[in-house]
């Protein structure tokens, strides 16, 4: 599902989607059809004619003609024109890898091998429950200690606009006061995940056994060197961190938790659609874009 923040639509075809959202509440009820499949589709349209568009979303191509022109455009023609300038793609071309020195090319392939190692993990049983449990808990809580702290949130925020009931756990400032209820019956459906490396390792154990000991399910994101998660995790995810730079590297993690992200978007892929767009909306009207 390729449709989060990079995709955000900006200049032109932000201006577009922009008066799409602002006309919707007022628009008859065909062109609001229109106008709403667009929105949660802007991404796939640029094959589509105005009879085709009209024939998926089961009116008349007079009426997509009029939603288009009510809002200042040329019917799909111009439509097509704002996608393909928005969606073009350009640039300098790659430099060849000859052009790296040495210890650049050593640190390059150790990053791509760490790259390929996640995927490589993907068909495994703990990825498995690790989908599952990302995709079907009635709540999911992320944490992360010190250095892995602003991964663990970063997580949680893209998680959130995947699925519902997404929170950030932060023991250190709260002492746990989300867990106070330790004998409501929705536990069992709670899950976990922690982003661990080595220097935390004692944090992340005791938060593990206090998470299992309630009832609640966990998953473990953590680099080569974890130790403990086999023992207490239902999951245990593993990102190789030593790649030769001068601190360990966090680029399997990265990978590891977008992969989370998007597996969490696909269980559902209408109802992450739909946040995704009401995210979108959101953010425009903050003007964070």
């Amino acid at each position: 599902m390729s449709e989060g923040f990079a995709s955000f639509p900006q200049g032109p075809l932000g201006d577009f989607v922009g008066k799409i959202e602002q006309a919707l509440p007022k628009l008859p009820k065909q062109e609001a059809k229109v106008a709403q499949y667009i929105l949660l589709n802007v991404q796939s349209i640029g094959p589509e004619t105005g009879k085709s568009l009209a024939a998926r979303i089961g009116v008349s191509e007079i009426t997509v003609g009029r939603l288009l022109r009510r809002l200042g455009y040329d019917g799909t023609k111009h439509l097509k024109e704002l996608l393909r300038e928005h969606y073009a793609m350009g640039g300098a071309p790659v430099a060849p890898s000859a052009d790296i020195d040495s210890k650049m090319s050593q640190v390059m392939e150790a990053e791509l091998s760490i790259i390929r190692s996640v995927f490589q993990q993907t068909g495994n049983t703990h990825w498995e429950v690790a989908r599952h449990l990302i995709s079907k808990s009635k709540r999911v809580y992320v944490t992360g200690f010190q250095s892995v702290r602003g991964l663990a949130e970063d997580f949680t925020r893209r998680l959130s606009i995947a699925r519902a009931h997404t929170q950030y756990l932060s023991p250190h400032d709260g002492m746990l006061g989300e867990w106070l209820d330790r004998e409501s019956p929705g536990i069992s459906e709670e899950c976990l995940l922690i982003v661990d490396v080595v220097p935390y390792a004692t944090e992340g154990q005791e938060l593990a056994r206090i998470a299992k000991q309630q009832g609640r399910s966990l998953i473990v994101v953590s680099d080569e060197f974890c130790h403990w998660s086999a023992e207490i995790a239902d999951a245990c995810l593993y990102a190789p961190s030593n790649s030769g730079l001068y601190l360990e590297s966090t680029i399997g993690l990265n990978v590891t938790l977008g992969l989370l992200v998007d597996y969490a978007a696909n269980a559902t892929p209408e109802k992450a659609r739909k946040r995704l767009a009401s995210w979108k909306k959101n953010a425009r009207r903050l003007k964070l874009f």
